[in-house]
């Protein structure tokens, strides 16, 4: 009986077991690392990209969320206080290119009334 061999037979019950072998995953590979592409530049890339298909209005994921959202860091109402007077400018301009084609059509059509009369 030179050939015979002793088998012994360890048992553990649960909460031993978890404390003598380690059951967690592990791999003999380094993880790779994932390069972080949330940048500015990209921002704007896919900004440029999706201009025409992003909603114009919305709560969220419209240009109207991204004009509310900058305009929490960006002072618009300063730039819109810079405009008005430019704004009025113009209104008071379109007016009087009103008020003088006005007069220019009476005169056009007074003379045509005139040289009528004049036949």
């Amino acid at each position: 009986m030179a050939n015979e061999i002793n088998i012994h037979k360890t048992v553990l019950k649960k909460d031993e077991f978890d404390k003598v072998i380690d059951s967690n995953f592990s791999t003999f590979v380094d993880p790779e690392v994932e390069v972080n592409n949330d940048t500015v530049d990209e921002f704007f890339r896919l900004y440029s990209k999706l201009y025409y298909e992003i909603p114009i209005e919305g709560e969220t994921k419209s240009h109207t969320y991204l004009l509310k959202e900058s305009s929490k860091l960006v002072d618009l109402e300063k730039d819109l206080a810079d405009v008005q007077p430019l704004l009025d400018e113009i209104t008071e301009l379109r007016e009087r290119l009103l008020v003088i084609n006005q007069e220019k059509i009476e005169i056009q059509t007074q003379a045509i009334t005139d040289a009528a009369d004049h036949v």
